[in-house]
Parts: structure tokens; sequence; C-alpha cells
């Protein structure tokens, strides 16, 4: 695609004129494929920001910024445009001519799907205990025995058990599919993520025992800061950069850059390229899940509960479809909501996440104890003590 002078590749998130080659971030770029899409229309600040951000609620600065770097990379100036008008209380148009480049840049497809699922939210504190590293592939065809995509498979799998024993398989998987496709961006992207797997999870750990749970566990306990762990995840983010480049579709590959990025507290990079994922796939639980800690980390709770809220309802909608990676995960991410509800002051809308991870998994003995908690502060010890009993009676677990 043509803009004025330039050449725009929106797929590498580029622009490029003569010799100059500048860099967009994704937002920016979602942005001016949304003006070219209506070249000489005005399209209003509102409109804009549900297209960048979803339903998130973002203020008038946000979206100027975007429309500032925007501005700035193709060398625009407001008050004498040649690209981007501003219309005093209406919004922004494109006002340099649109046209095609031939197949030098293909169009962005998922352009209108451009959505963050959900904003707003809840004060709450921590999401103790789970992990921020969901990564999973969505089920395929069958491929021949000893094929390049049965053994991605493979390596996925190991690499989903989230044991130290497998994530070592899973990277000496990947590792000898790259040694004969080098720029297999699934084989990068599963590599990146294994690598910051291990370093999060298991390496700087007294022992097994000692194994951490969460990213937010390894930072604070200082071992990511580490000479040792900061070149590994050089090279983690490193492989997965690659993944971007050979397939900047691949929402799994700008969630390894995500993860890897918030391990080196590069929070706000890490957030674009999470919210690139999504923009991919809406309803990648694993990004939204990783999301919500990030925005704990960088101290807006608000914006972590309803993204964890998003996750649950995500994974309910795609169990059929992949209940051995959902399964393991699903129950805790609603008792970390109903944690969330409680930490706010919000016992009613605690008890109804109880409620819903009892609906789905009837004897979690988390969900059981902390309805009957609720149910006991709400005056109702009675139906509290049967829920214990039969808890007790199914599985022998107490209150």
């Amino acid at each position: 695609m043509k803009i004025g002078d330039w050449l725009v590749e929106p797929a590498a998130n580029r622009l490029r004129a003569g010799g100059n080659e500048v860099e967009l971030e994704p937002r920016v770029m979602d942005l001016l494929m949304l003006l070219a899409e209506h070249p000489g229309k005005v399209i209003s600040k509102p409109d804009i920001a549900k297209a960048l951000w979803g339903d998130i609620h973002v203020n008038d600065d946000a979206l100027t910024r975007t429309v500032f770097k925007l501005r700035k990379a193709l060398g625009d100036d407001a008050r004498d445009a040649r690209y981007i008008e501003t219309v005093s209380k209406r919004g922004y148009r494109l006002i340099a001519d649109v046209g095609d480049a031939g197949a030098a840049a293909a169009p962005r497809g998922h352009l209108p799907r451009l959505a963050l699922l959900f904003g707003g939210g809840i004060l709450a504190a921590g999401l103790a205990g789970l992990l921020t590293l969901t990564v999973f592939r969505s089920p395929e065809p069958a491929s021949p025995v000893g094929s390049e995509d049965q053994r991605l498979s493979r390596a996925d799998g190991f690499y989903s058990q989230f044991n130290r024993s497998d994530n070592e398989a899973a990277l000496r998987l990947y590792e000898t599919i790259l040694e004969e496709s080098p720029g297999n961006g699934a084989a990068l992207a599963g590599l990146a993520n294994a690598l910051t797997q291990r370093l999060v999870r298991y390496e700087g750990a007294a022992g097994p025992v000692d194994e951490r749970t969460s990213l937010t566990e390894a930072l604070e306990g200082g071992w990511l800061d580490t000479a040792r762990a900061q070149d590994g995840l050089d090279r983690a983010i490193g492989l997965a950069r690659r993944a971007t480049r050979a397939d900047p579709s691949h929402d799994r590959a700008w969630r390894a850059l995500g993860l890897a990025l918030s391990a080196r507290r590069e929070f706000d990079e890490a957030e674009r390229a999470y919210e690139r994922a999504l923009v991919i796939n809406p309803d990648d639980w694993g990004t939204m899940i990783n999301l919500s800690e990030l925005y704990l980390l960088t101290g807006r709770p608000e914006r972590s509960t309803p993204y964890l809220e998003q996750a649950w309802r995500a994974m309910e909608a795609g169990y059929g479809d992949n209940p051995v990676a959902i399964r393991p995960w699903h129950s805790s991410v609603g008792l970390a909501v109903a944690e969330r509800y409680l930490e706010a002051g919000d016992p009613q809308a605690a008890e109804l996440w109880y409620r819903r991870v009892l609906s789905l998994d009837p004897l979690n003995p988390q969900a059981v104890r902390g309805l009957a908690q609720l149910l006991r502060q709400f005056g109702d010890a009675s139906r509290a003590d049967a829920l214990c009993l039969e808890l007790e009676n199914a599985s022998g677990e107490t209150c």
C-alpha cells in the first residue's frame, strides 16, 4: 500500500520511502490502517478509540499521543498537514493519496477485530500462585509421524506440562526443529517460551521445592536481575523477535515476546506485544492472564481483574476444543477472580465466582472453603456445614 510518499508494510509495522525506513508501534500502524480504509473521511475520536482499544476506556491524551507518533513517523506537521488532518471537535482524517503498491504489502485482514476485550475493573491485589506462562496451541489435524508439525506438537505438549524435566525436553525438541528449519516461527516462539520458563521458574532456585510459580515471584526475588538471567532473557527476546518477523500473524510469537520482555521489566513494550497477540486472536486466554499480571506489576490493578474474567470466559467457550490445556487453569483463574473481589471488599461478587468454579469443578477444596466461609458470614452456617461435609465425604478434604 502507498500512502503519500510512503510504502506501508502493515504486517512488519514498517514505513519506507527512498532510503528511509521507519518502524511503527503496532497501535500506531493500526491507526494508520484505520484512516487509510476511509481516506478523506473524518473518523471521530470515539470511533478511533473503540477500534484501537476496544472496550478499554482511554482518555484523549492516549489518542493524541498515538496521533502524534503517527505524524512524527510520517514527517507530518499538524499546522501544515499533508497526511493527517485534525478536524476540530470531530476527529481526524487521512488527506494523503492512498494507492496500491502491488504485492509489497498485504492488507491487514484482522483490523476490524481490533479490540482488547475488557476494560475498567475492580481494585484488587495479587494473583498468588497463578502462572503467567500459559502458551498453548489449538488442536490441529494429525500430521505424518515424524513430520515437523508432529514434532512441534510434541514439543508443545512437553512445554505445557509446566515441570522442569518436560520444559527441558521441549527446549531440546524446539532446538532440533530449528536445526532443520531455522525460520520456523512456531519453533522460535516455543524455544523463546521454554527459555523464559526455565529462567522464571527453575534457574536460580535452591531446589525443586523452591521452584517459583509466578513471574511476580521471580521478579521480587531479584534472580531475574542477575547478569546470568539477563543474558538468558536477551536470547529469549531475540528468538521471539525472530518469530514475529517470520510470522507476524502468529499470536503465540507475540505472546512469547511479551513474556520475555515482562521478565526483563520492559513492561510498556511487553504490553504492546500482548495487545498485538489479542488483535490476532481475541480469544487468547493465556495472553489475558499474562496481561492481568502485567497490570498488577505496573500498578494498574483496575485493569487486571477484567482480563482474568475475560480469560475465564474464553476458557469456558473453548473448553470443548482444548480440554487438556484448559482444565488445569480454569478453576485457578476463577478462584483468583473471587479472591480479588474479596480483597476489594465485594463478598457478593466473590460468592458468585466461587459458585461459578463449583458449577464446573464441584469438589474444588479452595472454592468450597471460600464459599463456606462467606455463607457463615452471611448467616447461613447450616449450608456452609453441609458443603464442608459433602467435601469431606467425597474427597477426604476438610474445611
